[in-house]
């Protein structure tokens, strides 16, 4: 589903409020006669209780539990009910912030939304130019884009109309320059991209250390497939369900070591889930990675360095790393948010 974000235009041509405030005799009563003059700014306060009026009265069940809005709505109504009373800026400035913590909530509390803190990095590719990109999210690295047999990657058309792509091919890739295993190692991560490609045997979309820490690609049966190394033991499954050649489609792999599970989607929707019941391997519940060795480079449509044969032919678009095993209603919200 849509997030909705409101962002309501209003004119307020009263600035300052002037408030009275009737001063009490020695004894606490009020004489009637001596005034107290106070000046407040309702400008920002008015502003967001407006804001917040519309979103929560456009907020459907089919994005929010009803919970949700009914407590969302009740923190307006108790904000509102509050102003002519806040005869103070620390007042006024005190129900801004209230609602401020009401709104912010109230988005996160949002079916299937991705706490912001959890997109480690992405690529959009909407440079559509250049040698270089600049990863988005909490982690701001550099790529350079290398030529392989037939030049460097090349901007294309993406998976919706005003959008950019990137197409690789015959060993052209993208090199992170910044990346740190702290990241790439994390026990839960996932991996989300748009996807437009023909049948290859080692088609790679992304590589840390090969199969030796981890990699996703897609395979010769253009299924999605991750492979995971913990020790003396490799882990590799596919999403079961193969991605129809030459057209975008959307692809999440997810990995949770910390209940032993994977899981793939394609354009939304689970595919396989492998975890210690179905695993026919060994549980890889609370294992570690086997640690990359220094100096290795997460790499974008490419096995590894000089790599003659394992790397992406096709086109990426949208392409996203998490450190959590993003659930079902999270993978399709991103997916109808994207597409």
């Amino acid at each position: 589903m849509k997030k909705i974000f409101a962002f309501v235009a209003i004119a307020i041509s009263l600035v300052a409020v002037s408030c009275t405030k009737p001063a009490a005799n020695g004894n606490g009563n009020d004489n009637g006669k001596q005034q107290e003059e106070v000046n407040v700014d309702l400008t920002a306060l008015n502003a967001l209780l407006s804001e917040c009026k519309t979103l929560a009265d456009a907020a459907t069940t089919d994005s929010w539990a009803q919970k949700a809005i009914d407590d969302f709505k009740a923190v307006i109504a108790t904000v509102e009910k509050a102003i002519p009373a806040a005869t103070t800026q620390a007042a006024v400035d005190n129900l801004l912030a209230q609602l401020k913590t009401a709104k912010e909530t109230f988005l996160a509390a949002e079916i299937g939304a991705i706490p912001a803190d959890a997109l480690a990095w992405a690529l959009s590719f909407e440079e559509g130019s250049g040698t270089e990109l600049k990863t988005t999210g909490k982690y701001e690295w550099t790529v350079k884009l290398l030529p392989g047999e037939e030049g460097a990657p090349k901007f294309v058309d993406g998976h919706k109309a005003g959008s950019k792509g990137l197409q690789f091919g015959y060993g052209a890739y993208g090199e992170f320059q910044d990346a740190v295993a702290s990241v790439l190692e994390t026990p839960t991560f996932s991996i989300a991209c748009w996807v437009n490609t023909a049948i290859y045997e080692n088609n790679y979309i992304l590589s840390w250390n090969k199969w030796d820490t981890w990699k996703f690609q897609t395979q010769s049966t253009n299924k999605a497939f991750l492979t995971v190394h913990f020790g003396d033991v490799w882990i590799d499954h596919d999403g079961n369900t193969e991605i129809p050649e030459n057209e975008w489609h959307h692809v999440v792999a997810t990995c949770d070591l910390t209940n032993g599970a994977m899981e793939f989607y394609l354009d939304g929707e689970l595919t396989m889930r492998w975890d210690k019941e179905n695993e026919g391997k060994l549980d890889i519940t609370n294992k570690t990675f086997a640690p990359a060795p220094e100096g290795t480079k997460l790499l974008l449509g490419l096995q590894e360095p000089d790599s003659e044969t394992g790397f992406y032919t096709g086109k990426l678009d949208d392409l996203a790393f998490y450190t959590v095993a993003l659930d079902g209603g999270q993978v399709a919200k991103l997916f109808n948010d994207q597409k």
